[in-house]
């Protein structure tokens, strides 16, 4: 996580020279643990540490990100009470923030002097915890920041003026809390009843757009904390559940739902792309994850029934969405997420004239022009994205609710936890003297059988065995349609002679077998740019004509051929698709049994043919020419 480190280590360095920065990074999301009935809940919040790698960060099982906490979910009885609504929001955000307080408090000392840490090599070191960051929905972050809900909590913009295309004077804890200690002073003043006091509170602090429900937010005293610059950019809620989220909605009643969904429906099944057999406007709860599989093809759908000026807007909120989540910026691809920002206001217009919109004054619309403050200041976006923590439900919410008898659950879950983190924790302990117990070995000693040397994953992988052995050519021919595989096959195999024969002369031969083995997948193993990408390869599938597939399953590569072919564009890039009867056709392969010298029908073929030293993968042609 790149923080606004020099500001944080020059205050470290006049409270204790040599000392160490850890940014804090806070988070927490409230979640259901029942899955139909029960209503059950769970609040925790989440700590990790800015200094460690964000490949660590996002692996659950590396323990980077700790749980700190549940939050109080018991319900205030409000009948019993004669509480208002408004009131009964009151206390529930102002529990909130004392049970934050509480929970984050020893966070002040050790900002402020400083703590003795020991380090991975065994030094000890003065480090300074400092609340750097808090990922949040926009719920929460309002709740956090003690700012009025439709509202920006980055700054000072009405909810009027969302839809401007510049941000507003920026929010700050100090103009917060000033606020804040303003209009309770005037509320302690007015003459009236308790309740009638809270609500003056309220009223006034909600004119200057401050939540006007807590007296003291649990971030006030925090050393260099300012909340409202804390609050990170959140791709799961913001981009998909959010801005996505209504350009779909647009989308469907600019050109119509139902015409959508045939295109959708139409669509092939390809790699990497989830197939929407019944459309997307029956879908209800979409998760994060099925906005990201309709971000792939709502572009592709909506080519030739939306307008320029339409399609323009989608295409820029789209670039926006995907260079927002780059692992890795700098001036320029801060200025391609700038650009698209600028090009989406200038068509955003076409929504409105067609009246599917009122107004973009929308709060998440309105956070992007903070992304590239935030991407400066924080860093990437996936250091600090909520779908990290997300996944943390499972293991520190749902788990262990599972485990619980159901009843007085919170303590079991807080045992169970606390015995696993433990046995995480010693299995980490015993792993460390691996390295030193194989350093020991004796190079006379035999290696125990378990012992494999490393081997490098090969770029290509396919299975060990095919999917349909000692298939014959004509069969290839027929159910992958592909009329010419016999011909390309020859034109392969004269590729290998040291001489090859002249392909006019090729029809003229026979291939010396009739049948091969055919795949319907091999593996791409890429090696990684960034040390933190991961390691899963990508499947690239040719299915035969099926009942389940009744016109087969083509994937499209795109290969670099030549060095001059660039990240964005097909300049220098050779498209092996596997559409039929328009694209490149592939079938993946490998001969029964390599042929030797006697098999083959021509003297010169017998004269220069030579084994190689492994079979051939897959084959790709051009069935009609046309790409």
């Amino acid at each position: 996580m790149s923080t606004n480190k020099p500001c944080l280590q020059s205050h470290v360095n006049e409270v204790k020279p040599g000392g160490t920065v850890a940014p804090i990074l806070i988070s927490t999301d409230k979640t259901r643990l029942t899955e139909f009935v029960g209503g059950k809940t769970a609040y925790p919040v989440y700590m990790t540490v800015g200094n460690i790698p964000k490949r660590l960060q996002r692996k659950p099982s590396q323990h980077a990100c700790v749980l700190i906490a549940y939050l109080s979910v018991d319900k205030i009885d409000r009948s019993a009470m004669g509480m208002s609504d408004q009131d009964h929001r009151i206390r529930v955000q102002r529990v909130f923030h004392e049970a934050m307080r509480v929970v984050l408090e020893p966070l002040i000392e050790a900002g402020k002097k400083g703590m003795e840490m020991a380090s991975s090599d065994g030094s000890i070191r003065d480090v300074f915890p400092l609340l750097s960051c808090y990922a949040a929905d926009y719920p929460e972050q309002c709740l956090v920041a003690c700012t009025k809900y439709g509202t920006c909590v980055k700054c000072r913009v009405k909810a009027a003026e969302l839809g401007d295309h510049q941000p507003g004077e920026p929010r700050t804890a100090s103009w917060t809390t000033s606020i804040i200690h303003e209009a309770r002073q005037h509320s302690e003043a007015y003459q009236g009843t308790p309740i009638m006091k809270s609500r003056q509170f309220h009223t006034q602090c909600m004119s200057y757009d401050v939540a006007g429900t807590v007296y003291r937010p649990f971030w006030n005293g925090f050393p260099l904390c300012d909340i409202h610059q804390a609050i990170v950019p959140d791709i799961l809620h913001q981009l998909y559940q959010g801005v996505f989220k209504h350009l779909v909605g647009w989308c469907q009643k600019a050109v119509g739902a139902g015409h959508l969904d045939a295109r959708i429906r139409a669509l092939p099944p390809s790699y990497g792309v989830r197939h929407f057999k019944n459309g997307i406007s029956v879908l209800s709860q979409i998760s994060g994850g099925e906005r990201k599989n309709m971000a792939k093809i709502l572009l592709g759908c909506l080519v030739g029934m939306m307008p320029k000026d339409g399609i323009l807007a989608v295409t820029a909120l789209l670039d926006f969405i995907y260079i927002a989540q780059y692992s890795a910026h700098n001036s320029t691809t801060l200025g391609y997420l700038d650009d698209a920002l600028k090009r989406f206001h200038q068509h955003q217009d076409y929504f409105i004239k067609l009246g599917v919109w009122e107004d973009f004054n929308i709060p998440k619309f309105h956070s992007l022009l903070h992304y590239i403050s935030s991407i400066k200041l924080f860093g990437t976006t996936d250091n600090y994205n909520t779908e990290l923590f997300e996944q943390l439900h499972i293991d520190f919410a749902k788990e262990g609710w599972r485990a619980s008898n159901q009843k007085d659950e919170f303590p079991q879950m807080i045992n169970w936890l606390s015995r696993h983190e433990k046995i995480a924790a010693f299995a980490a302990y015993l792993k460390s003297f691996q390295p030193i117990a194989q350093a020991n070995i004796s190079a006379d000693m035999p290696m125990p059988l378990s012992t494999t040397p490393n081997q490098s994953t090969p770029p290509i992988s396919i299975a060990k065995h095919p999917a349909f052995p000692k298939s014959p050519i004509t069969v290839a021919q027929e159910k992958h349609n592909a009329p010419d595989f016999d011909h390309y096959l020859k034109v392969y195999i004269n590729s290998l002679l040291p001489a090859p024969l002249p392909l006019r002369q090729l029809d003229n031969h026979t291939l010396p077998f009739k049948r091969v083995h055919i795949f319907n997948q091999f593996s791409l193993h890429h090696t990684a740019i960034h040390d933190d990408e991961p390691d899963s390869p990508d499947v690239v599938r040719a299915l035969r004509k099926s009942a389940a597939h009744p016109y087969g399953r083509f994937d499209t590569v795109v290969v670099l051929v030549n060095d001059s072919a660039e990240s964005t564009g097909l300049a220098g890039k050779s498209i092996i698709c596997f559409f039929i009867n328009q694209c490149v056709i592939c079938i993946l392969f490998r001969y029964k049994d390599w042929p030797s010298a006697s098999d083959f029908h021509h003297t010169r073929y017998a004269r220069y043919i030579t084994r190689p030293t492994r079979a051939p993968c897959y084959m790709a042609w051009w069935s009609t020419g046309i790409c």
